[in-house]
């Protein structure tokens, strides 16, 4: 009863609203995102409609990955201030792991903050490999071929920080969900093993959270995948190339991509979308690289990529760990491309223009309804003559051409579109 209560309180603490239209001379939305006092809170926002998703950050301690194919991951909670350490690699050890051993384990395990996998958190650090090269291992178990099963082989401590107090933890097995054994530290001794099973669910998210306090899954602790864009929480990085630190900022969406450009003025009407390959995966390109002590940057601005909308990003305000804000101005670019109709059935753009120096730019193309045959980009240098063609597939929907004009010399060049019975020219700057 008490589980049920607690989780009916914390779906009140949920919080949803979208940003008020604050926009300014340049078009910019101005949003006034708080994490709140201490970062109590973890913050999901949408770029497309201006939603932000709120809710607390510490009523979790483990989040497990889920998918439909054969991808297994993990996460702790940052916000928790959690150390994880490898205390055997042998399950039959359970009943022998001793706290005392602690500075024998290695140095401690975290959620990697550089890299493009969301989902490979700190027990995906752990040592656990496999003998064979073609059966993958996880970090805390290894692939069963026969059974399509990751058994689990290693058991953690999970040191809270805070608290100074302990957790010891072990996937035993995970298939379309996962099986896992815990046992709290009462300062003494283990309490007696708890075994919960999750299974991966059926709502649209990426994890599904657990919390030792309650002994329960926490449900609805994020939006579907495609309804956020950055997550504002705390995490763990190396700082300063010293140690290990939490701070706070910006985590984005397995969905976007991001590029940072520094120095550029950041309220301006003139500027450049980065060439395709300036985009990054990274987990934490924004992070907190545009704080600085108490202030932000004012040189640093993002351009954030999803699907084929842009976006252009700056920050306005840190307000650190005594209120929490992070207070940011954006807006969609993906109309300053350039898009112009090709008679009733396509619309394209191209960009950057100028183009990079990698002479790298990239069609947009919106085919609105087939054609009878394919449609064509070619380039002109201004003689007339012709210095690059590409077909363009006869389908519907929005897609990308990427087109590589390194061969050419600086100067201006004529983009002609032809699709169907109709064709469209813009210009393009090489420099």
């Amino acid at each position: 009863m008490k589980t049920k209560l607690f989780l009916a309180s914390l779906l009140a603490l949920t919080v949803q609203q979208t940003v008020a239209a604050q926009t300014d001379a340049l078009g910019y939305t101005q949003v006034d995102m708080s994490m709140g006092s201490g970062y109590q809170n973890r913050v999901f926002v949408n770029l497309a409609d201006g939603n932000m998703v709120s809710q607390p950050a510490n009523t979790w301690d483990i989040a497990f990955y889920r998918n439909s194919s054969f991808q297994f991951g993990s996460r702790i909670n940052d916000a928790l201030d959690i150390e994880v350490y490898t205390a055997s690699t042998n399950l039959a050890d359970w009943d022998t792991i001793n706290i005392s051993n602690l500075a024998s384990w290695g140095a401690p395990l975290y959620n990697p903050d550089q890299t493009t996998d969301l989902s490979q958190g700190a027990f995906e650090q752990g040592p656990v490999t496999s003998s064979n090269p073609n059966i993958p291992a996880t970090g805390w178990g290894v692939y069963n071929p026969i059974t399509h099963h990751i058994q689990g082989k290693a058991i953690f401590v999970l040191r809270y920080t805070a608290t100074d107090s302990y957790i010891k933890f072990a996937i035993e097995d995970s298939f379309a969900g996962y099986t896992f054994r815990y046992s709290k530290w009462n300062g003494t001794s283990w309490e007696p093993t708890e075994t919960r099973t999750i299974a991966n669910g059926t709502d649209d998210a990426y994890f599904n959270y657990f919390s030792f306090t309650t002994g329960a899954k926490v449900p609805n602790m994020e939006p579907s995948k495609s309804a956020w864009d950055l997550v504002f929480t705390k995490y763990y990085t190396f700082y300063n190339n010293i140690q290990m630190y939490p701070l706070s900022g910006a985590i984005q969406s397995p969905n976007v991509k991001v590029a940072v450009v520094q120095p550029e003025d950041q309220a301006t009407s003139s500027y450049t979308i980065p060439a395709d390959n300036s985009f990054s995966s990274n987990i934490t390109t924004v992070g907190h690289s545009w704080k600085g002590i108490g202030t932000v940057k004012n040189n640093v601005v993002y351009y954030i990529k999803k699907g084929s909308d842009y976006y252009r990003m700056y920050f306005t305000t840190n307000g650190g760990a005594t209120t929490g804000n992070m207070y940011f101005k954006y807006k969609k670019v993906t109309a300053t491309l350039g898009i112009t109709e090709v008679g009733k059935k396509a619309s394209f753009g191209i960009y950057p223009n100028p183009a990079a120096a990698d002479k790298k730019v990239t069609v947009l193309f919106d085919v609105k309804e087939k054609a009878n045959n394919k449609g064509n980009v070619e380039v002109y240098d201004l003689t007339g003559k012709k210095v690059y063609s590409a077909e363009l597939a006869n389908q519907t929907g929005l897609y990308q051409k990427d087109i590589n004009l390194s061969h050419l010399t600086s100067g201006n060049y004529l983009v002609k579109i032809t699709y169907g019975d109709h064709s469209e020219t813009k210009k393009l700057i090489i420099k």
